[in-house]
Parts: C-alpha cells; structure tokens; sequence
C-alpha cells in the first residue's frame, strides 16, 4: 500500500485499484494553484486575485475550451483520453504519482507504464546533449535508448508529445495508444511498417536483450494488424531523411510535414538522436 499526499493507492493491475481521499475535482483545484504561472511564458500574470493557475490557463496549455475544462473541474465525466491526460500532467507538472493518481480519478486505470530505460543509455544522456537537443527549437528533438525509452527530449517535443515526458516509449505509443494512429497520418505505411522493421532490425542485431523482446512480444499482443505487418518480415535500419506527416493536437488539427533526422552520437551504440524538421517544401514537392 502507498501513501501519497492523502492519497490511498492500493497496489493492483488494471481497472481494479481503488483510489481513496480527495475527488478528482479537489485534487485538479489544489494542483493548479500550486504551479507558477511564470514557468509558462506568455500567460498574463498581472491583476491576478490569487495564486496560482487559473481554469483559463489551465485550459489554454491544454488545448481545450475554458467551460470545457471547468466541467472537468466539477466532476462531469467524459472520455478522457490518454493524450488530454498527459498534457494536463504536464501543465500542472505532476510527479509520477499525482499523474496515476489522475489517471485513476479520471478513468480508473493507471497510465500504461513504459519500459525500463537500460542504465548504461540514460547514464550517457548528459548535459552536453540536452544542450544540442534545446539548440534544435523550434523543431522538437528527444533522445532514445535501445528499446526506444524516451530518455531526453527539448520543449517543443514536449508540446507535441506530452506523453513523452512521463518516461515514454516511443514504440509502445504507436501501437498500443490508439490516439497515434491519428496523430501519425498514414499510420501503416509511413510510420507502423517502418517502425517494425526497425524493431526487427534491432532484434537481430541484439537478439539476446530482454528488454527488445520484451517489446515486440507486448506489440504483436496488442493488435492483429501489427501481427500482419511483421509477417511482412521488412526490416528497415533508420528513418534518417524520411518525410512524414503529423497532425498533433498542439497545431490545432492541421497536418503538419516533418522531414526525419536521426543521429547517434559516436561516443554510443545504445543512443538515438531524433530531430523532427518541419518542411512544407518537401510536402508540396511530394
């Protein structure tokens, strides 16, 4: 059993934890006020009555209307989706455990857990390297280990991915979050039939890592579209200079072109650098 802040929440797997304390709309009116309004730039912070986010703050970093996230505020139920909840995590800045603790308030189900980063790659994500991946704004940039564990990313990454931040997994929330296939546009064939090939590419180069079986086993269980795309048997090594489309709920429902540029740094073999580059001109063209 782990107490948190007043909270009871009782250890178990899936929809059946039980969460005691505050309501979910207690818990969102305490966590607002506690965040800073001049962590985020260009929120008006003068003539304020009191400390603190408002609702129409909160609702501006999160991407939806003002009454919408204050019937959220008053306990109405609605169908939350993973995406909302992770970009609400990230603007009131919840610890792990507040972010499982909205999760289950709000849909009464923990958020999906990513894997175990492997220590040696994110013991190699220093300073030097969340120094290039901020000098690639505006374009977001993020860093993964092996198994794709999102271990390093800037800010505009964490605008247009708000699940990376809680120790995301690249992979895992392509296949199994189904707000990706959306968000990817042309899922299959521009970003799930290269995704597996890398998978498979890794695999054969590191067959024995627990982890990356660990990976393809949860993938293929989650879907029988992906089981008829591995047995496609593509492998495909990088996505380096690869023009893909995104339409994200931070650009508002426009598709947004990225050209893809993936590094690794000399110094590792378990590190990948991925920078995506907005480019309308090699969207026309296409």
């Amino acid at each position: 059993m782990i107490y948190y802040r007043g909270m009871d929440i009782r250890g178990g797997q899936g929809d059946g934890e039980e969460l005691d304390g505050e309501s979910l709309s207690e818990l969102l009116r305490s966590w607002r006020r506690r965040v800073d309004p001049l962590a985020f730039p260009g929120l008006a912070v003068q003539g304020r009555r009191s400390a603190g986010l408002s609702q129409r703050d909160v609702a501006r970093l999160t991407g939806v209307s003002e009454r919408w996230y204050s019937s959220l505020e008053r306990g109405k139920e609605a169908g939350y989706s993973a995406d909302f909840l992770d970009r609400l995590s990230s603007a009131l800045q919840l610890s792990r455990a507040e972010r499982r603790a909205l999760y289950l308030r709000a849909i009464g189900r923990p958020p999906a857990l990513a894997a175990v980063p492997e220590a040696h790659a994110a013991a190699e994500m220093d300073e030097a390297l969340q120094r290039f991946l901020d000098n690639q704004a505006p374009d977001p940039a993020f860093v993964t280990d092996l198994v794709w564990n999102v271990i390093g990313y800037n800010e505009p990454l964490r605008d247009w991915f708000p699940w990376a931040v809680h120790e995301g997994n690249q992979m895992r929330w392509a296949f199994l979050d189904p707000e990706a296939r959306a968000q990817l546009v042309n899922w299959e064939q521009d970003w799930a039939r290269p995704y597996l090939g890398q998978i498979r590419y890794a695999r054969a180069h590191h067959p024995e890592n627990e982890a990356l079986r660990s990976l393809e086993r949860d993938i293929l269980a989650g879907s029988p579209d992906v089981r008829r795309m591995w047995d496609r048997r593509e492998v495909y090594d990088h996505a380096d200079g690869d023009l893909r489309r995104l339409k994200v709920p931070h650009h508002r429902g426009r598709e947004v072109p990225v050209r893809i540029v993936a590094l690794r740094p000399m110094r590792s073999d378990r590190l990948r650098v991925i920078v995506l580059m907005e480019d309308h001109r090699g969207a026309a063209s296409a």
